[in-house]
């Protein structure tokens, strides 16, 4: 939580900030999130498990923050809030097989540079980062022997995107991200020897900017 807290207040700094420098943009982003990884988790106790589908819609939205090192290369913070729902079913030697929404949802503050590969008013860019994803609501969290979630994960991004120049003050931009998680999203459990970091992310993006002179 700590971790998270330093987060914030570096990024609310760098929002404020912004309002008094050149050079810099803030916008806002939204993003359809097609989420994939491990199709089973084991669990300890009387419940073998959950088989995972990834058939549920998810998405992200926030604002964004970028400052402009030079013509061609940007680097950018921002806030978003991150739908990441899962379907699953329970799975033990005594139940049936129920299928349920598993909701998990986080407060993501990503970090990023970007690289103009042209000057023109229609821009390709390229793009890596990192993603700090803190937990907000997560019905896989509990207490008990049972299958359970880490309060934070950390994610690697790598992306591509077209940005267009809308007049003097503003810029569209639609692009793609491969998000992968780094650390693990899920805690080990007592039942078997599982990584719980293989989350991947594929994801299209649309954004506004408005450039701050």
């Amino acid at each position: 939580m700590k971790k998270g807290t330093a987060i914030l207040f570096i990024l609310i700094a760098t929002i404020l900030y912004a309002q008094q420098e050149p050079n810099w943009k803030l916008g806002i982003e939204v993003s359809e999130d097609n989420l994939s990884g491990e199709n089973y988790v084991v669990t300890s106790g009387f419940i073998s498990g959950y088989t995972i589908g990834y058939t549920e819609r998810n998405y992200s939205i926030g604002i964004l923050s970028g400052f402009n090192l030079n013509e061609r290369v940007t680097i950018s913070s921002g806030l978003f809030f991150s739908n990441k729902n899962v379907s699953g079913a329970i799975i033990c030697n005594t139940c049936d097989v129920i299928p349920v929404l598993i909701k998990q949802q986080y407060l993501s503050v990503p970090v990023s540079v970007s690289y103009g590969i042209l000057k023109s008013r229609l821009r390709p860019h390229l793009k890596l980062g990192f993603i700090n994803n803190i937990s907000l609501i997560n019905e896989l969290e509990n207490s008990n022997e049972y299958f359970s979630s880490n309060g934070y994960f950390l994610e690697g991004f790598a992306g591509v995107s077209l940005s267009y120049k809308l007049g003097k003050n503003w810029d569209a931009e639609i692009g793609y991200n491969y998000r992968t998680a780094i650390t693990s999203v899920y805690k080990e459990t007592l039942v078997g020897d599982y990584t719980r970091n293989k989350l991947a992310t594929n994801s299209l993006t649309i954004g506004i900017k408005y450039i701050l002179k």
